[in-house]
């Protein structure tokens, strides 16, 4: 076997012949391509790697794909957990980079490529085999290499020269490690060093290996110092026997709890609102996101309500808009409409201060948005969430159902949907923005299907009723013996000395 006696994951040894050890491997590697059994000459972590780059389709020349850009990279790289270690990670890898002739290379879960420094001649030197940022340098789309490797077995791992399963990788050699998240132990990236094969040593891995566990340390630390100022902050005072809360991380992990062991190991996150369940059924608590923060408060919330609906629908495109819950509809003001119609729109929760700008303009104030969740829920129920406000039950809301049936093709369903404008006489400017939005879809929709039927219909709402284009293109489909002829030419007519006295029709 070619490698290091007694290491699955080391490459080579510190006196081996580079270059004679390369050559060898080459030969394994032609043999291994032309069909013949080469498994018991190769590290078995190779050799499985081989086996699975090939059943990939994966051929000596395929070069790994470039997946995104420049912008996109550096846009990912920055929201990256990863992010803030790089400080860390130079300050332990910048011998090797700088002295030894190594690059240092930062991947993502999924092997993308986030960062790449080092060494100018060898960052220059890789180019060509894309070892680029935005390039998928996973096992499955570049085959067998340190980084990709190491992510696919879940351990630090020495590729050197014809290991790589594409040939033109065969004159360098890296050592990759995969970098896990503290808080759920999935992996978050891989870090490698990368150099030319005759720089090779059993060191890089063991350096590469402790660098990816300082930086899981210092990932641990940042998280324990995050969840005591969150405790410090938004706990301290308001949590205790009688209100029990938790920090939970971002995938329901219970970080902390005041009071302790109130609630313990992992709680299953809601797919829709801040409700949760803690156990049957029976005991409730709620979500609270944090501004700037991936972590959430948990916040028990005593037992669940027996008058919490299963599903409530929100019909807005209508002269008379109103709530149906469980069979039982609730007529709604303009206020309470506006209300809906913005937290519909935003159903992972908007802050009582952002939802107040939405309603009342720069001068609006939390308070006023409260004592308006409060009337509605007087009327409706337990159907708003708090902290952040959200509808707290799955919903459906005709004005936003439109869009969907049009992408379908579903232009008659998406017109017996609409009835009238969204809330033709508010002021606030997200449902008129979305008033706006739904008219102009609907009607280039209705006027491309160049049905009189639709277009009948479209020229009879408040919104199409002064719509000239439409109500001529309804007099050429008619035909002479239909009976709604004499009507639309009348209609037109009137369209037509309308505009020649003002151009106020929002559609020219």
């Amino acid at each position: 076997m070619l490698g290091i006696p007694g290491s699955a994951w080391h490459a080579v040894d510190a006196t081996s012949d580079r270059v004679g050890h390369a050559l060898a491997l080459r030969r394994l590697y032609q043999s291994f391509h032309e069909g013949q059994p080469v498994d018991s000459q190769l590290r078995a972590v190779v050799a499985q790697s081989w086996k699975r780059s090939e059943e990939a389709g994966l051929t000596p020349e395929k070069l790994p794909p470039v997946v995104a850009d420049e912008d996109e990279i550096a846009e990912r790289w920055q929201g990256h957990p990863l992010f803030p270690v790089l400080p860390l990670l130079r300050q332990l890898l910048t011998d090797a980079t700088t002295q030894s002739g190594h690059m240092l290379v930062i991947t993502d879960e999924n092997g993308i490529l986030l960062w790449i420094e080092g060494h100018r001649r060898v960052v220059e030197a890789t180019e060509n085999m894309h070892l680029v940022t935005g390039a998928d340098w996973s096992e499955g789309k570049a085959g067998t290499n340190a980084m990709g490797t190491a992510l696919a077995v879940d351990h630090p791992v020495q590729i050197f020269s014809a290991e790589h399963f594409n040939k033109v990788v065969h004159p360098w050699q890296c050592s990759g490690a995969p970098i896990h998240d503290p808080e759920t132990d999935e992996i978050l990236g891989a870090i490698d060093l990368t150099g030319h094969l005759k720089t090779a040593h059993p060191h890089t891995l063991s350096l590469v290996g402790a660098a990816a566990g300082m930086a899981e340390v210092f990932m641990q630390q940042d998280l324990e110092r995050r969840v005591g100022r969150i405790r410090e902050r938004h706990l301290a005072g308001r949590a205790g026997p009688e209100q029990p809360a938790a920090v939970l991380g971002r995938t329901g992990k219970v970080l902390a709890a005041v009071p302790e062991g109130w609630v313990t190991g992992q709680v299953e996150l809601p797919k829709r609102g801040s409700r949760v369940s803690l156990g049957e059924g029976t005991d409730l608590a709620e979500l609270e996101k944090i501004d700037g923060e991936s972590l959430m408060l948990l916040w028990g919330a005593g037992k669940s309500s027996p008058d919490l609906p299963a599903e409530l629908t929100i019909e807005l495109l209508t002269l008379s808009p109103k709530l149906t819950i469980g069979g039982r509809s609730v007529p709604l003001s303009l206020r309470h409409c506006e209300l809906l119609a913005v937290l519909a729109a935003n159903p992972d929760g908007i802050s009582a201060e952002r939802l107040a700008i939405e309603l009342y303009g720069d001068q609006g104030r939390p308070e006023s948005v409260r004592a308006e969740i409060s009337r509605l829920r007087s009327l409706a129920g337990p159907i708003i969430e708090s902290r952040p406000y959200r509808i707290a039950v799955e919903f459906r809301a005709d004005f936003l159902e439109i869009e969907p049936l049009l992408a379908a093709g579903r232009v008659g369903d998406a017109m017996d949907r609409y009835r009238e404008s969204l809330l033709p006489n508010s002021e606030v400017g997200a449902v008129v923005e979305a008033g706006r939005r739904v008219d102009g879809m609907l009607r280039s929709a209705v006027i491309g299907s160049e049905d009189p039927v639709l277009i009948s219909r479209w020229c009879g709402t408040s919104s199409g009723q002064s719509d000239l284009e439409a109500a001529e293109l309804l007099l050429t489909l008619l035909a002479e013996e239909d009976a709604r002829l004499p009507g639309a030419i009348a209609h037109a007519e009137r369209l037509r000395r309308t505009e020649s006295r003002t151009t106020a029709s929002p559609w020219h």
